[in-house]
This record gives structure tokens, C-alpha cells and sequence, in this order.
């Protein structure tokens, strides 16, 4: 089932920033929800794909070892890398495709982060939101927890064993809460990444894309 939700209540205060800048799509999901063959699809259709470099980032490894004693470095400097690769990006008229959310970093810092820790990351996200501007769609990829834990054990990262069930859960428990935040301000279209196969389903590819595509023209006219 596929269903989709797109919310046209944004307001545009720079033009300039939006044409440069706002031109993306953020795909937002749990571990091994789908969020890079999601986007791999999106670059095969023409659109510029950026990848989560994480393995530059240098804490990584041993936050999936620990996530609650290195949260804080983790979560600081994914979101600083996903805000400096499109900064970086040049402006172009193809939309951009990111395998990454800003709003899945607030649910990583929302989940691990408390006080005076959360509120810096907090300040941050505040002042990259003021750059960035919200995206011009989310996909939020839906997948049940046993299915995300039973891809990542068909993968194999050595680094992936230590995640359980249960945090799991809790992640996509927080990335719901941050979709729903969002929706009054930034366009959704809602995916169940575990009964669309669109890694491999040729049908199912194009239907996902005609899905993207209407999301776009639709928040594009809300603007």
C-alpha cells in the first residue's frame, strides 16, 4: 500500500534561497528502511542523489557500539556533514535527492540527548533550518522494525550488531513524531518501504517515481 501526504502551508521568505537551496528531497526513515535505494532510484531518474558519506564521520562505529555515551559528537556531526554537502552543492535546476533527513538527525538527538546537550544541538539545528529552509518534499520511508532487523542482518555490517529490537522501535517512534511536526510546514509523502519493493520491482519504480513527481508539482504550486 502506498499512501501519500503533501501539506502546502509553507512560506517562502527569501525566493533567491529557495531556488538555490530548497530544491531537495529529504528521504527520512529507520535503519535499513530503504533510504539509499530510494534515492539511487531517484538519481537513475534524472535527479542528483547525495549519499550520507558516515564513514568519514569518526564516531560512527562507536555510537552503534554505545549509542547513548557517544550521542552527543555523533548526532553534531552527521548533521553538520548533511548540512555542509548541500550547502556545498551547486545550484542547479534538477532537484536534489538526499539519502538523509534533517528531521531523522532531530529524532537521533531527541532519542539520545538530554538538557544542556540537546539543547545545543538544538541551537545548531536552529540555525541550519534558518539557512537551509524546509525541503521541498520528505519521503518517509515506513518500515516495521522486525523487517529493518531482518535486513540488517541479511547485510551483514559487523558494525549494524549491536542494534536491537528495540531501538529500532524507539527510532522510528521518534521519526513519526517528526513527521508529524512537519507536515504543517513541509510537503510528505508517506512510503511502506517494507510492502513496495522498489529495489527490484520494476512496476513499483514507476510508481514510486509518478508518486515523487506529483508531490513536487503539487508543493511547488504551494508555494
Amino acid at each position: 500500500m502506498i499512501k501519500g501526504s503533501i501539506c502546502c502551508m509553507r512560506i517562502c521568505k527569501d525566493a533567491t534561497q529557495i531556488n538555490k537551496i530548497n530544491r531537495r528531497i529529504e528521504i527520512c526513515g529507520g535503519i535499513a528502511s530503504g533510504k539509499t535505494t530510494f534515492a539511487t532510484l531517484l538519481a537513475n531518474a534524472g535527479f542528483i542523489s547525495i549519499y550520507e558519506a558516515f564513514r568519514e564521520v569518526p564516531f560512527w562505529k562507536a555510537f552503534y557500539a554505545d549509542p547513548v555515551k557517544y550521542a552527543f559528537e555523533t548526532e553534531i556531526t552527521f548533521t553538520l556533514q548533511h548540512y555542509h554537502q548541500i550547502k556545498k552543492h551547486p545550484a542547479s535546476n534538477k532537484f536534489l535527492a538526499c539519502d538523509y533527513s534533517f528531521l531523522l538527525d532531530m529524532a537521533y538527538a531527541e532519542m539520545g540527548l538530554k538538557d544542556s546537550q540537546l539543547s545545543a544541538f538544538k541551537a545548531v539545528y536552529l540555525e541550519i533550518e534558518k539557512e537551509l529552509s524546509a525541503p521541498a518534499l520528505v519521503v518517509h520511508l515506513q518500515c516495521d522494525s522486525e523487517i529493518e532487523l531482518d535486513r540488517i542482518c541479511s547485510r551483514g555490517r559487523n558494525v549494524e550488531k549491536n542494534i536491537t529490537l528495540n531501538f529500532l522501535r524507539a527510532l522510528n517512534d521518534a521519526v513519526s513524531k517528526q513527521i508529524e511536526k512537519a507536515k504543517m510546514t513541509t510537503p510528505i509523502l508517506t512510503i511502506d518501504s517494507a510492502k513496495n519493493n522498489f529495489a527490484f520491482d520494476e512496476t513499483v519504480k514507476k510508481k514510486m517515481l509518478e508518486m515523487v513527481t506529483t508531490a513536487l508539482a503539487v508543493g511547488e504550486k504551494c508555494q
